[in-house]
């Protein structure tokens, strides 16, 4: 290739020696308008370049190409997903650190693009190579991480984002300068990581990822923390048999939200708590087309199964044996076979302890055994412990440089200093007439 465009190429191939990365940086931001002007002639320069050498250049061209990629033309599109994957999958991380902001932007264009053909599943490897690839240390977040798990999300690859989630709590490090990560990053990651969870039915962990998504500070009501508080209520009504716990540190535009402005889910809370299946499926029913609009009609559905299973938990702590179609009727279920079924899943799942007669159509409620005692178990319980020591570490490091933190150290100051009372304290401390 001649010309200015060929001559930058050639610099593009000599300058990437990690020597020479700082001149080939410079250079490449000088000539931005070069590129932006021969964008036609982009494709022919990726080829050319490797991935791993050139890493500097490609990220350069394909963001200059990706505010131009038409979404609606899918030859195009195609053209573009296939040059990302060829850098994401073997991309230099030295490189790409000097440039996250042009990094995250080819990244999210790539998972635009990969939504785009209706197959977020060409982006899931690129997407989590490309998140490792920013990280200066395993330990810092970027906004690909929310990106990543969008793509996991919406293609169903739940096992693919499972090492991630595994290893979230190591994720403390946020540095907007080195990953280019914004509080909404943070916001989308964990509500992301909950619709994950309840994909794989582990709903306890799903209930962590939003409470840190809806208690996040913030001085405005936020759509995503709004979203997460709604699963996050139904995930512990089918979890726990009752509506989540606030943080004290929730902020007042999300409590004040969730008294009145989310009606269909505090009433099925408030009519799961009444313990009646009837009950509960009603008020399922009367907001059947708010739950489907959200998108959480079939997480809703799930509460009036775990109620039952809850009732079921309640007469093993009164009965040692009941007629199967005593158990139906008491927990509101159409017919004794039914309450066999939810009793034999019950007991698979280690819910329970029963035995059941099917000459008499009796079930034997039995005390579950103790499963402590296992070499797993104390492998497990050792593990665990490690990473609770490994955490403490971590936030003993993370308090010591809070501590010497100016901004924190002046926000600090300006909390302590006396405060007018808001609009809530006014009210409780207002003199009660009668």
């Amino acid at each position: 290739m001649d010309g200015p465009l060929g001559d930058l190429l050639s610099s593009v191939e000599r300058l990437s020696e990690s020597s020479s990365l700082s001149q080939l940086l410079a250079l490449l931001n000088a000539n931005e308008e070069l590129l932006i002007k021969h964008l036609p002639l982009l494709d022919d320069l990726l080829p050319v370049l490797c991935p791993r050498l050139n890493s500097l250049g490609m990220v350069y061209i394909l963001n200059c190409k990706a505010a131009t990629v038409p979404l609606s033309n899918m030859q195009a599109v195609n053209v573009f997903i296939q040059q990302c994957r060829r850098l994401l999958l073997d991309c230099d991380p030295v490189q790409v650190q000097m440039v996250p902001a042009q990094f995250v932007a080819v990244c999210n264009k790539f998972s635009a693009a990969a939504l785009a053909i209706k197959s977020p599943i060409v982006a899931v490897r690129p997407l989590q190579a490309a998140a490792l690839a920013l990280q200066p240390t395993q330990t810092h977040f970027t906004q690909i991480h929310a990106e990543f798990m969008k793509v996991c999300l919406l293609s169903k690859c739940y096992s693919v984002a499972e090492p991630l989630l595994y290893r979230s709590k190591e994720l403390l490090h946020v540095d907007r300068e080195a990953t280019h990560v914004t509080p909404r990053d943070l916001l989308l990651y964990h509500y992301y990581a909950g619709m994950i969870e309840i994909g794989l039915k582990n709903f306890k962990s799903a209930i962590q990822y939003f409470t840190l998504c809806f208690s996040a500070p913030s001085n405005v009501l936020n759509a995503i923390m709004v979203e997460a508080y709604k699963k996050c209520l139904l995930c512990s009504l089918i979890e726990h048999g009752e509506q989540p716990r606030m943080p004290r540190y929730t902020s007042l535009s999300i409590t004040r939200h969730v008294k009145n402005g989310i009606a269909p889910y505090t009433e099925l809370a408030e009519a799961f708590a009444m313990r009646k299946a009837s009950d509960l499926q009603q008020a399922l029913e009367k907001h059947a087309d708010i739950h489907r609009k959200d998108g959480t009609f079939g997480l809703a559905k799930q509460t009036v199964q775990a109620l039952i299973r809850r009732n079921i938990h309640r007469l093993t702590q009164t009965y040692l044996t009941l007629s199967l179609a005593h158990i139906a009727e008491s927990v509101e279920l159409s017919s004794a076979q039914e309450a066999e079924c939810y009793i034999v899943r019950m007991v698979s799942k280690g819910e329970i302890s029963a035995k059941i007669d099917e000459a008499q159509g009796m079930v034997h409620f039995t005390e579950l055994p103790e499963r402590f005692d296992t070499a797993a178990t104390a492998v497990d319980m050792e593990a665990k412990i490690g990473a609770v020591i490994g955490l403490t570490e971590k936030l003993h490091e993370m308090n010591s440089q809070l501590v010497v933190d100016s901004n924190y150290i002046s926000r600090m100051a300006r909390e302590r200093q006396p405060r007018g009372w808001n609009e809530d304290e006014a009210m409780e401390a207002a003199p009660k007439f009668r």
